[in-house]
């Protein structure tokens, strides 16, 4: 588990056990919670722009008088975390959306929980906003998820066979899981393929099989990628390109929305969709030597235009007249 995630799970439960043992030294808070003083201190720091609200009465508040000159801590306006939580109706209807997407796509451990909690909420919003829903979730193998759940809980690595729709392909990859989400009624893994060397995004239904390594999941320091790109309709106005793909680039039909995928050798000559012209030249140009364009030829004519454009900024020469 990433030290952040740790410290959301510790900061959770510091709140209750704080208001159990009020005026209690911060060396024994450290010392139950199996982290050094200083953490604990930089907690209550951090918990103090906590609560339901921003006045007086709805943030969590401590004694930083008995915190730094005595090193004892005495919780104060924590009184709002007990109360029944109160919901308007849109919220109520939000939430039972919520939770059963997450009964559609939950691992059979979290059933009854979510059900239970779903039955309660369905009775205190009532039947006057009872509308009906239908959350669809593509289904994903049970077993597969399962291991997933636990190897993102333990911060441990996998290992996976998947399959590209794209063509009829099978690759076992090694994976530090990042997260489980969502989009589009399917179930992803967002994780860093060592195969690769970089983020991946693997539908669940596609993956035949995960195991544990037995490894631990390496933290790797980098951005999310964003989805934005990754998910869209594809419509009639939908910009495209055909594509001739090296080995290199390969990845990018399991990454991005393609079609009419041919095999010329090791060469993948593909239609890509994007979200606009601009968008596929940037591909185009990050990937330059993997990709070429086959058509429209405008696109390929911008495309080299733009690469001149960056070279003459290196040597500082104009090469915009030259063949």
């Amino acid at each position: 588990m990433s030290r952040s995630r740790q410290q959301v799970v510790r900061m959770l439960a510091l709140v209750p056990y704080l208001q159990g043992h009020d005026g209690i030294p911060v060396n024994e808070v450290a010392e139950e919670f199996g982290v050094p003083a200083k953490q604990i201190r930089d907690d209550l720091r951090l918990l103090m722009y906590t609560g339901v609200g921003e006045y007086a009465g709805e943030l969590i508040d401590f004694d930083l008088g008995a915190l730094e000159e005595d090193g004892v801590v005495y919780i104060r306006d924590a009184d709002f975390m007990p109360r029944p939580l109160r919901l308007t109706s849109s919220e109520g209807v939000a939430l039972i959306v919520a939770l059963r997407t997450l009964r559609a796509s939950g691992s059979g451990a979290q059933l009854p929980i979510i059900d239970s909690a779903l039955a309660k909420l369905e009775s205190a919003v009532g039947e006057g906003v009872d509308a009906p829903i239908d959350v669809h979730v593509e289904p994903a193998d049970p077993v597969i998820h399962s291991t997933l759940v636990h190897a993102l809980a333990e911060g441990k690595r996998v290992e996976i066979v998947y399959g590209t729709a794209s063509r009829d392909d099978r690759t076992t990859r090694q994976v530090d899981p990042r997260r489980l989400f969502m989009e589009n009624g399917h179930l992803y893994l967002e994780g860093w393929c060592l195969r690769a060397e970089d983020l991946r995004f693997f539908r669940l239904d596609r993956v035949e099989s995960a195991d544990l390594t037995g490894d631990d999941a390496a933290d790797h320091e980098v951005e999310p990628r964003a989805l934005a790109t990754s998910f869209f309709t594809v419509g009639g106005d939908t910009p495209y390109a055909v594509l001739d793909l090296d080995p290199r680039a390969h990845w990018l039909t399991e990454y991005y929305q393609v079609e009419e995928v041919e095999q010329r050798g090791d060469v993948l000559r593909v239609k890509l969709f994007g979200g606009d012209w601009s968008w596929l030249r940037r591909l185009v140009l990050r990937n330059a030597g993997s990709v070429r364009v086959v058509e429209p030829a405008s696109l390929a004519a911008d495309v080299v235009d733009q690469a001149r454009l960056a070279l003459s900024a290196y040597d500082g020469s104009d090469t915009s007249q030259k063949e």
